[in-house]
């Protein structure tokens, strides 16, 4: 989550003060949004992992379940609320209109990420519940590079276009989400797979 404003800071520094600001308090705000799910996430992970330990296979995926229908009931709010009235939270921030502008657009169009982010999270905390980081911490890897590369290529480009960026985004988010979600199920297959125990005498 830093490395991405960072590199978009660095590509965007020759569109103006206006621009960078407006990226500024947007990506800000997308994160305050997130908060809620990042809270549900954190709470679901130690709850299927004491599941997992008592080798409660059926709970397990009913916490995934359960944390992500929230996840997901959370981020469509947001996503609503940013399509409807994002300039009502970036006033918050600044009365300076090109920057509301920019911050605006911002909103509009990564929100439609926003259900790929939050299934993004809830997965990663069953990665952790189970023991296994890794395809959490690859699938974060594949979204920079899905979105750097293009997003140097798109910068050099003539008519290049902040939206273009965000739009970019978008896709990198989704394309996280679904290498989160495809691994999640396999380690569901493999490390639930709890061989029968037997009452003590």
């Amino acid at each position: 989550m830093a490395v991405y404003p960072a590199f978009v800071y660095s590509i965007i520094r020759d569109q103006g003060a206006d621009a960078q600001a407006g990226f500024g308090v947007g990506v800000r705000l997308m994160q305050s949004l997130f908060l809620p799910v990042m809270a549900v996430s954190f709470a679901a992970s130690p709850l299927a992992a004491q599941n997992f330990g008592a080798l409660k296979a059926a709970r397990v995926r009913e916490t995934f379940r359960a944390a992500a229908i929230m996840a997901a009931s959370l981020m469509l709010v947001m996503t609503i609320l940013c399509h409807l009235s994002p300039d009502s939270l970036v006033k918050f921030f600044t009365s300076d209109p090109p920057v509301i502008t920019y911050a605006t657009d911002y909103l509009r169009i990564v929100s439609w990420g926003f259900l790929a982010f939050g299934l993004t999270f809830t997965s990663s905390a069953m990665f952790q519940a189970m023991g296994n980081a890794w395809p959490g911490m690859l699938s974060s890897v594949l979204r920079l590079l899905i979105f750097v590369f293009p997003a140097l290529w798109l910068s050099h480009r003539p008519g290049f276009a902040l939206t273009d960026l965000w739009y970019l985004a978008v896709a990198a988010g989704a394309a996280q989400c679904l290498f989160s979600l495809a691994p999640l199920q396999r380690e569901f297959t493999l490390r639930l797979a709890f061989a029968p125990t037997t009452s003590p005498s």
